[in-house]
């Protein structure tokens, strides 16, 4: 009877395990955390957005980088492929927008399901237990043995899927770089801003369907959704998409999570830029604002942003005739709303990051089996590896299905 190992219960190792066991083999599931799927079960603020609606292009135009990697993956457990097996279950969904949770908006209740799941199925769960090593047979060139915090187990297969360094640390990135495994460059993804300048004064304002951009090294970068400034600088979905995309353009390589230094990139801050109202075109704001009519500036704006962000973004024009303003100061006032340039200070810190960018290289791995080529049953799934994606729940989606994918061929 094989035994398949697999290391890390988040999804990528739920999903490895349920899709490995068969009646005729062993498969113990291995997590150093108290609970199984402890990052899933806070997930969407507690509401789980577990996937989306996408087509298979908008997936992928959602990976900003290494797309091609989960072709194979999502082929054979795509988005409709994992909402039909949610169903049947048990985990009915509902949608808002694209977006996918589950009806009762439990993403507590939805790991209990998967527990639930794991044990009627007879995998071996393990808790509080860290991979501590793996011995691999040189003549043979496979894993022979895991070592835990707690014992020594003879393998046939390992499946590893400990996730990246958000919220916790991963300890595992270390082991493998000490195998010959290659690690990419790891970067906090999905996270908040810091500012250079302060906007605390406008903390806690939120303003939605913002345009965000960016030009770096002759590429342009653009998200959208709801913002949200903060304390130390700005938040929510569009920013957050944004670090997706501009975190690697750091010269701190080795330093990503000081917070204590103002981030550069060739020398250089590093800057985004806001489109305040991006379903206004700008001759349209321009008529707006340069109406005939006599009422303040603040007051033609009323409808489209929030009094205190007006008043903080219009501060200087507040006396002004702005009827009578120079081109130059008309295009500087049309500007401020439409492409409001912002320094980078930091991002936030990578334990506090909804997913981490980089890991496990893909060049080492089968996209197509979830193997290391180097290594015949060794398997890698979700967020250790290099690849990560936008918010709306396309990162537990890449996670399922490389689990899925590991799993199905481990138990070959």
């Amino acid at each position: 009877m094989d035994t398949i190992a697999i290391i890390g219960a988040g999804p990528a190792g739920i999903m490895a395990a349920l899709t490995a066991k068969t009646k005729d083999n062993r498969v113990i599931l291995i997590d150093k955390n108290k609970v199984i799927g402890q990052k899933l079960s806070i997930t969407g603020s507690g509401r789980c957005n577990i996937t989306n609606l996408d087509n298979k292009e908008d997936f992928f135009a959602q990976i900003p980088e290494n797309s091609k990697f989960f072709y194979s993956a999502f082929a054979k457990f795509s988005n409709y492929d994992f909402i039909d097996y949610l169903e049947n279950i048990g985990i009915p969904l509902k949608y808002e927008g694209q977006k996918a949770y589950p009806k009762n908006e439990s993403a507590q209740k939805t790991v209990n399901t998967f527990i639930k799941l794991l044990e009627e199925k007879n995998i071996e769960i393990k808790l509080n237990e860290e991979l501590i090593d793996f011995e691999i047979d040189n003549k043979s060139n496979i894993v022979t043995s895991i070592t835990t915090t707690k014992t020594k187990e003879h393998i046939d297969k390992l499946i590893i899927t400990t996730g990246g360094l958000s919220y916790c640390k991963n300890n595992t990135f270390s082991l493998l770089a000490k195998k010959g495994i290659q690690i990419t460059q790891l970067y906090p993804s999905l996270v908040s801003i810091e500012t250079i300048y302060d906007y605390s004064n406008l903390s806690g304002i939120s303003i939605k369907n913002v345009s965000v951009s960016a030009n770096i090294d002759g590429k342009r970068y653009l998200t959208s959704g709801d913002m949200l400034f903060t304390q130390k600088g700005l938040s929510g979905p569009a920013i957050m998409d944004m670090s997706s995309y501009i975190v690697k353009f750091q010269d701190l390589k080795t330093d990503t999570s000081s917070n204590h230094k103002n981030l550069t990139y060739k020398g250089k801050n590093l800057y985004i830029s806001i489109d305040f109202m991006p379903y206004i075109s700008k001759n349209q704001l321009e008529d707006i604002i340069f109406d005939s009519s006599k009422k303040a500036l603040k007051t033609k704006l009323s409808a489209y942003l929030p009094e205190r962000m007006l008043k903080f973004l219009l501060e200087k024009y507040e006396n002004t005739d702005i009827n009578n303003m120079k081109k130059e100061e008309k295009e500087k006032l049309l500007n401020i709303l439409k492409n409001y340039k912002i320094a980078i200070k930091n991002f936030s810190n990578i334990k506090s990051a909804i997913v981490t960018k980089g890991g496990v290289s893909l060049n080492q791995i089968s996209p197509s089996t979830m193997q290391f080529k180097n290594i015949q049953n060794l398997y890698f799934a979700g967020e250790c590896l290099d690849i990560d994606a936008l918010t709306g729940g396309c990162n537990l989606q890449i996670a399922f299905s490389t689990g899925y994918l590991a799993g199905s061929n481990a138990k070959l």
